[in-house]
């Protein structure tokens, strides 16, 4: 029971990687703290399932659709919002992301309903039981597809002039714009990267809690308490964030009370932040918000 317990807070431990992860290119690449992120999931999985469930395709089509149209959202977002504002303090910016959120959540009640939808699993059969730890298929899917985004995120911002470019805008826009960087653009693309990482990560646990207009707060609060506990900018801060936040509540939920899960894990999220506020694997460096 204790490993099972573990292999499914992994498992959603995950999801909140990915939501970190959008939360840490958009900081390093604008310094920004994008509340707005949460919606990014709650989009992709409630469009994905929409398109599933109410078209009838398939998720390898589904899935793709939802993640560029998220990731077009989000890029409008910063091109005709965030940008426009860029000069004003950084709590309005932070404000704005957070009225942004509550828009977004209304069009998607509007456009799709307040059901909660389970779309198709990415693919049929089971995961082979090893030693009585059962993985759903979907799960899998989740294995697989964060240890891809892993990789490719390591390659982008270790050897990629885009990576470069975000560190560069997110350090000094100044100096980056001399050097022939549009911090406008390298944001933009930030959040269109935000987006898509959003969008996947609510597609891929669509199938298994559900898809609903409302499941954005819990997604955003989630994963910026995965950046926060990890280190707000650290790619490899928010996977650590991300794992120890789902294990530590499946675990309270397993042998305490479900009830209390997300006041242990937010309990041992500020007992951590008392002893080190730049979280496991921050910088000295904090902005205060």
């Amino acid at each position: 029971m204790a490993v099972q317990i573990l292999v499914s807070g992994l498992l959603i431990g995950c999801i909140y990687v990915l939501v970190a992860w959008g939360f840490t290119i958009v900081y390093n690449a604008t310094g920004l703290n994008n509340f707005a992120a949460g919606e990014f999931v709650m989009m992709g999985g409630v469009i994905s399932a929409a398109l599933n469930l109410t078209l009838g395709w398939p998720p390898i089509i589904a899935v793709p659709v939802a993640i560029t149209m998220v990731a077009a959202v989000a890029a409008l977002i910063d091109w005709g919002c965030l940008q426009r504002a860029r000069r004003q303090a950084h709590l309005t910016l932070v404000m704005l992301t957070i009225g942004l959120a509550i828009v977004l959540r209304g069009a998607m009640l509007f456009s799709t309903g307040k059901d909660f939808q389970f779309p198709s699993s990415f693919s049929e059969g089971e995961v082979p039981s090893i030693a009585g730890i059962h993985l759903p298929v979907q799960g899998a899917w989740i294995l697989g597809t964060v240890l891809i985004v892993a990789i490719a995120l390591w390659q982008l911002f270790a050897r990629s002039w885009l990576g470069w470019s975000m560190r560069a805008a997110g350090e000094n826009p100044r100096a980056a714009l001399l050097m022939g960087i549009s911090p406008n653009r390298v944001s933009t693309m930030a959040f269109a990267m935000a987006g898509a990482m959003g969008a996947l990560a609510g597609a891929l646990i669509a199938p298994l809690a559900s898809a609903n207009y409302t499941s954005g707060l819990f997604f955003g609060l989630k994963g910026f308490s995965a950046a926060i506990l990890g280190g707000l900018g650290s790619p490899l801060g928010a996977v650590l964030g991300g794992l120890l936040l789902g294990v530590i509540e499946n675990v309270a939920a397993g042998y305490v009370s479900s009830g209390w899960k997300d006041a242990i894990a937010l309990g041992i999220l500020i007992l951590v932040l008392l002893i080190k506020p730049t979280g496991i694997f921050g910088g000295s460096s904090v902005k205060r918000v």
